[in-house]
């Protein structure tokens, strides 16, 4: 079947700005209820609005990538996704919220800084690979915990068209 392109484009403004605004996180469900998908937007709705936790970044720390691995030979596409996020200050109640990330799979929604927000691990979650505690050396350095999630997925990082009303678990 040959594959068909939809559109053209222009340049693109240049009013575009980096980085990541904050996070919410949710234990991965792989039937993912009350969500659906239209033209590379989600919209989620009933159970698929609860159970995120908000994790605020820092300004000009934390990061989302999307990374296309791209088989002509194969004819398969698999993009990979990673997700830093950076926690300053080291903490007893954020040591504890690491071990259990690290023993889980989560969904991973990203608010950008242009208002943007994105799903990352939508059908196979993500996964955190590695987390760094670091105490640091200089009295400017950071105190805090570095983490990345990485996860593998069949299409590209989705919009997520009501990421305001995503709802923080208790």
């Amino acid at each position: 079947m040959a594959c068909t392109l939809i559109s053209s484009f222009a340049f693109a403004c240049r009013d575009s700005n980096g980085g990541i605004q904050e996070a919410k996180i949710k234990i991965f469900d792989a039937s993912l209820t009350g969500v659906s998908e239209s033209s590379g937007t989600v919209t989620f709705s009933g159970s698929g609005l609860t159970g995120w936790y908000t994790y605020y970044c820092e300004k000009m720390t934390a990061n989302g990538s999307d990374a296309g691995a791209l088989s002509t030979q194969n004819g398969t596409n698999v993009y990979t996704q990673t997700a830093t996020y950076i926690f300053n200050k080291l903490q007893a109640s954020f040591r504890n919220e690491l071990k259990t990330l690290a023993q889980a799979r989560v969904h991973i929604a990203l608010k950008d800084n242009n208002g943007t927000a994105w799903l990352f691990g939508y059908t196979r979650g993500m996964d955190l690979t590695t987390s760094t505690s670091e105490t640091g050396t200089n009295y400017e350095d950071r105190s805090g915990y570095t983490l990345t999630f990485v996860g593998s997925e069949p299409n590209p990082i989705v919009a997520i068209s009501n990421y305001a009303g995503l709802i923080t678990a208790p």
